[in-house]
């Protein structure tokens, strides 16, 4: 998988889950989501997404290590500007 595979991969695994507003879930959880040879650079990609301001990922709860979308509407256009699958529903 390349860099933007497992971003885009990131993206909808939190847009199928609705991981937005008061909804979270731990980076380690999420880069579980990613096959076991990808993991520690998919965390890697996290952790650039939460300081990029033009990704759709953000930290969140202070120090528990968390990640949420920034909203729904920016996640399905980074996905499409990106190449990424759009989770039913959502298009």
């Amino acid at each position: 998988m390349g860099d933007q595979s497992i971003r885009n991969r990131v993206v909808e695994k939190l847009l199928h889950k609705r991981v937005t507003g008061a909804h979270k879930k731990q980076v380690d959880t999420v880069k579980n989501w990613l096959p076991s040879h990808e993991q520690g650079r998919g965390e890697r990609l996290i952790r650039e997404m939460i300081s990029d301001p033009e990704a759709p990922l953000e930290a969140y709860g202070g120090s528990r290590d968390n990640v949420r979308l920034t909203s729904v509407e920016a996640a399905v256009a980074y996905l499409a500007e990106n190449g990424g699958e759009i989770p039913f529903g959502f298009e």
